[in-house]
């Protein structure tokens, strides 16, 4: 195989009046080691404009470090913000190729270790811009374990990893001042969560993209994009002889049985005395509930029991997100990656059976993110939870027409999905930095 050169990039370095444009491109040559296994000569190059003129070596990359020879200049050499962003920009290079490289797992691992993991992002492109300092508790115990192995292995055929990177359309610009803001979604082996037998809860899943993602999509972002934020509330209606049942139960349960018959002795003459002259009203209320009827009090008095009415929270909702993009391929390299992405998104929301086919198990799941151009997390767009991809659909005539190109490809091919959130959004999601946050996080 030769090698494979990415497309250019181009790059800002430098400050003030010493600011300038460089453009690069990422070289990556297949090679094969002494023991038949195959490796990669990664390399930079940079050029004269963004035509392409003038393409010179600068610098070989080797685990994620790039070492600059002669022909990289002092501009780049001795200024450090220059390396990091030719670096960050060699990352997105690596993923644009990695499918024209790689075919097995074997060559994948090694892509990655030449490129230190760059073809997988940087924590500053996967939401891992602050250190996590919590401990991952997610590790499945041994009962845990167990159950997953009972289920059973997927079926032959089943697809856990290399879904590749795709990015669409290929001119979509990272990087530079002229860049674009994009969508982009990870897809994520799915992983359940624990049951803690100490805390009576669930454990969190792990939020390291690097090692859960088996394939990602970069697309630009859509119009019409909103969130919505909701929880549940509800009325609720407790009247004094609910009041005084309730407290007679918490007592029982508290103190034991005897405390709650005292409790129900003292309630009844609290309730009594509440009533004052009005024993005919008590009575009537104690009679309809005898008897099944709860609105003798209003037949006999015109009176109801005071319901104390109020409005109390009854739990969280999770969000729903909705896209819709058109693809439309201009050449015949798009048209395969337009092909390949539907491919991505309809195998990797399906539902996995086990080899038995006594079983089911969860499909794999989506980490949205908004991304600016240069690849960070979008401050001013909403973030996203790990979503499941609750539908997806194709108009393979958007236009209203059947209409195709020479070797069959449609002309344009519309996609829509649905994503729902895995898990609700709390309100220390959003931490409690101070001063307050200048970023609309979830």
């Amino acid at each position: 195989m030769s090698a494979v050169t990415s497309e250019r990039n181009k790059i800002e370095i430098g400050k003030g009046k010493d600011k300038k444009s460089i453009y690069t491109a990422l070289k990556t040559t297949p090679t094969t080691d002494k023991d038949g296994n195959k490796t990669y000569k990664v390399e930079i190059v940079q050029y004269d404009n963004e035509k392409g003129e003038g393409g010179r070596v600068i610098g070989e990359k080797t685990g994620g470090k790039i070492n600059y020879n002669d022909k990289a200049g002092d501009d780049i050499k001795k200024d450090a913000n220059a390396q990091k962003s030719i670096n960050n920009a060699s990352k997105n290079q690596a993923k644009s190729i990695e499918k024209d490289l790689v075919t097995n797992n074997a060559e994948s691992k090694a892509y990655h270790k030449a490129n230190g993991k760059g073809n997988q992002g940087d924590e500053s492109e996967n939401d891992q811009n602050t250190k996590n300092t919590t401990k991952y508790q997610g590790t499945t115990t041994d009962d845990a374990k167990k159950l997953i192995n009972e289920a059973g292995a997927p079926k032959p055929g089943t697809r856990n990893k290399g879904f590749g990177v795709y990015v669409f359309p290929k001119s979509l610009r990272k990087g530079g001042e002229d860049g674009q803001d994009f969508l982009k979604f990870d897809m994520m082996k799915y992983e359940p969560r624990d049951f803690s037998k100490e805390k009576f809860s669930f454990t969190e899943r792990s939020t390291d993209i690097d090692k859960r993602s088996i394939g990602s999509v970069i697309l630009p972002i859509p119009g019409g994009i909103q969130d919505g934020q909701s929880v549940q509330w509800g009325e609720s209606n407790m009247s004094p002889l609910d009041m005084a049942k309730a407290n007679i139960a918490m007592t029982a349960v508290s103190r034991g049985l005897g405390a709650g018959v005292e409790a129900a002795g003292t309630a009844a003459q609290n309730l009594a005395g509440a009533m004052g002259p009005n024993k005919k009203a008590l009575a009537a209320v104690i009679a309809g509930m005898a008897a099944g009827a709860g609105n003798m009090l209003t037949r006999t008095t015109g009176a109801i029991v005071n319901p104390n009415m109020e409005l109390l929270f009854g739990g969280p909702q999770l969000r729903t997100f909705s896209f819709q993009f058109l693809l439309a391929p201009r050449t015949k390299k798009e048209a395969m990656e337009v092909i390949q992405i539907i491919r991505f998104f309809k195998q990797g929301m399906a539902p996995i059976r086990t080899k038995s086919m006594l079983f089911m198990k969860s499909p794999h799941t989506f980490k949205l993110s908004y991304r600016n151009s240069k690849g960070d997390q979008h401050k001013y767009l909403n973030k996203f939870k790990e979503c499941g991809m609750a539908s997806f659909g194709v108009n393979y005539a958007p236009n209203g027409n059947y209409s195709t190109f020479e070797d069959g490809v449609m002309t344009a091919y519309q996609i829509s999905m649905t994503c729902r959130e895995l898990n609700p959004i709390y309100n220390d999601d959003y931490g409690s930095d101070n001063p307050f946050p200048e970023e609309i996080g979830f």
